[in-house]
Parts: C-alpha cells; structure tokens; sequence
C-alpha cells in the first residue's frame, strides 16, 4: 500500500480557509478541464485562460502530480482521498477496498474477455471496480454510474489517467434517470495517445442508460418481463464511442 500521508499535507494546504468539500470539487474541476475535449477554438482558449489564471494554480500542479504518482499499478487515491477528508463515511460512501476489488475481478474471470468486450459496474463510486479489471485487461471497454457527481468526476479523472475507453454515467441506476454522461478515450496526435473526455447531456448516446421498450401492448403480471437494453450494444461487444482523431 503506498503512503498517501504527502496527498493529503498537499490537499490540507490547498484546502485551507475553505470548505473541504469545496476545495475538493475545485480540484476535480480543475483537472478535468484540462483534459476536456473542446471542439470550438473559443472554447479551448478560454479554458486555457482559467487553467493559467487560477489563484492556486501552483498548489494544484503539486497535488495532481502527487495523485499521478500514486496511481500507477491502477489505483486510488483520489478515492482514498475522498474517505479520509470528504466522506468519512456519510452517506455511506465508504469505496470497496482494493485488495477486495482485485479478487472480485479476479473471480469474474476477466482474464478470459477480449479486446474491446465491455463491463459495468452500475454504482462505481470512484471507479475503483473498473480499475481492478483494467489491472488485469486494459484493453476492454469500461462503463461505470453513480448517483453522486463528484464519485463520477473522481471514476473520469481515474479513467483519463489510466487512458481507459468507456463512458461514465451521472445517473439514478435503479430509477434509471440520467443526468450527465462523460465518454472517455485518447486522441492520436503527433504519433502519442492523448487522453480525453467528452460531455454529453442526451441519454440517447449513453450506453448504459436503459432506452423504453416502444410497445403498445399493455404488460400484465402474468407475463414474462422483458428487460430493456441499450441497443448499442450487442453480445456484449461495443464499437468504437467516438472518433476523436
């Protein structure tokens, strides 16, 4: 286990005289605009602007490389981060441990899925499940949800660091009420694989939000039930989310 007591001196430091919720959330806010795709000129410029002006600039480079440095081998510290200065347990939010999460994928048999074949985990919180299985095959699509947006932010930011392909949903998973999406891949430039994400706000280009079955016929108890699906998807393989080239 790798000591994370430098992350959090770092995130005290940048986090005082604030609120340590708001401080945190700066900070997710600020790495993903770094990483966002922005397809107008305009925009790219002005989150250019943000990312040089900002008053803590320094204090957050230090922190985002420390949190780089941790997370190789796939891990988290931003999830640790999270439990040990945000949550502390409220709401529940206390994230499956790593060695736990290694031995679940482990008994999922991922080893045996190939290239671009696709697992969820439909309450991601900050990804740390999807991180075990690109452990073992990084070459899969990874999917994730949560119902809090700032456990989808940390799945995103886990995701771009780890140059991972697949969406992370802000949604109700049981009540299957999406919110925001975030499609996550590399742009190739100048012979590197850059990563990036993409916001999205229509359900209709998720793939893990449920599209309503289009029938007339009224369903009775008596009947079999029919899930819904996302017709993005088929015998568990996805195609290409974007093109980003």
């Amino acid at each position: 286990m790798k000591d994370n007591n430098k992350l959090f001196s770092l995130f005290d430091q940048f986090a005082y005289t604030q609120n340590h919720a708001s401080a945190f959330s700066n900070m997710l806010d600020f790495f993903l605009m770094a990483f966002k795709r922005h397809d107008a000129q305009q925009d790219r410029l002005k989150a250019l602007e943000l990312l040089t002006t900002h008053p803590k600039r320094e204090q957050l480079v230090a922190l985002y490389a420390e949190i780089g440095e941790l997370s190789e081998g796939f891990h988290d510290p931003l999830g640790q981060l999270f439990e040990q200065r945000i949550s502390n347990g409220r709401k529940g939010q206390f994230f499956t441990p790593e060695p736990l999460t290694e031995f679940m994928a482990r008994s999922m048999g991922i080893d045996s899925l190939l290239p671009k074949q696709t697992v969820c985990d439909p309450a991601c919180g900050s990804g740390r499940m999807l991180l075990a299985v690109a452990k073992i095959n990084r070459h899969l699509h990874f999917y994730g949800a949560d119902i809090d947006v700032v456990c989808c932010k940390m799945a995103v930011i886990n995701m771009v660091l780890n140059s991972l392909t697949g969406e992370i949903a802000h949604m109700d998973t049981l009540a299957n009420e999406f919110f925001k999406g975030y499609k996550t891949g590399t742009v190739l430039k100048d012979g590197y694989h850059y990563p990036c994400f993409a916001e999205f706000s229509d359900p209709n280009e998720s793939y893990i939000w449920l599209r309503p079955i289009d029938s007339k016929e009224s369903t009775a108890f008596d009947a079999p039930f029919i899930p819904t699906k996302s017709p993005l998807m088929s015998s568990g393989v996805q195609g290409s989310l974007f093109d980003l080239s």
